[in-house]
């Protein structure tokens, strides 16, 4: 098993004008950032910098453009990144993709938000709020496992509701288990790392963007190399 570690690292940095399109996604989502902040201080008059860096996951032009690539990558169309360009198509991809990595969420972040309110409550229940959060943490996990080989089959056949078949999703990662696995695995200790650099006071919000879209565009490539032999 050799996974294409390195090509993929390097896809970003490649091409015409990579430095422009890595701006582009990453300045869109620090936009939305700044956004956020100014919405949340003119709201409590807090700035709410620490959550700020979760913003990016409603930037759906970006997210369309990563989706374009993985579609590229799973069908061997794309050679090198393509050009930002029309943007209501690339907003209607990424709030596709948002919407199936929502419903895959959706169970992960009730047990989370139940937790956290079980934990503002204190006292005897605390015990449940921290089994809750863990049990949502351990929940997400598990099903972002699947949500790669679900937009593959959804980019492919074109058809929202092949995303949530177990079967084909099962029989696709099963082709390519030991791949799919490791690229995982790997996918989740990257962002790990991210995220502690996101976690910087001051610093981490305005540098994630970008670091959150070029793991976006390594991930899709990397993923898509997987995914084209099951898909």
């Amino acid at each position: 098993m050799q996974l294409p570690i390195r090509t993929s690292a390097r896809f970003p940095l490649e091409g015409p004008d990579w430095q422009r399109k890595l701006l582009l996604g990453g300045g869109t989502g620090l936009l939305l950032e700044l956004i956020f902040v100014g919405l949340a201080y003119l709201a409590s008059e807090e700035a709410a910098f620490g959550i700020a860096p979760l913003v990016v996951g409603l930037n759906f032009p970006a997210l369309g453009y990563i989706l374009e690539i993985y579609r590229g990558t799973l069908l061997k169309e794309g050679g090198t990144s393509p050009e930002w360009k029309n943007w209501p198509e690339l907003l209607r991809s990424g709030l596709a993709a948002f919407v199936v990595g929502l419903a895959y969420g959706l169970v992960p972040m009730l047990l989370l938000l139940l937790g956290l309110g079980q934990l503002v409550k204190g006292g005897v229940v605390l015990f449940l709020g921290m089994l809750l959060m863990v049990l949502g943490i351990l929940a997400g996990v598990f099903t972002a496992f699947f949500l790669p080989m679900a937009l593959a089959h959804y980019l492919v056949r074109r058809r929202i509701e092949v995303a949530f078949h177990p079967g084909i999703l099962w029989e696709g990662i099963n082709t390519v288990l030991a791949e799919y696995v490791a690229t995982y695995l790997l996918s989740v200790a990257c962002y790990i790392l991210a995220g502690l650099i996101a976690a910087i006071p001051y610093l981490g919000p305005l540098v994630w963007p970008f670091l959150w879209f070029y793991l976006m565009l390594v991930q899709a490539r990397l993923f898509g190399e997987i995914c084209a032999k099951a898909a």
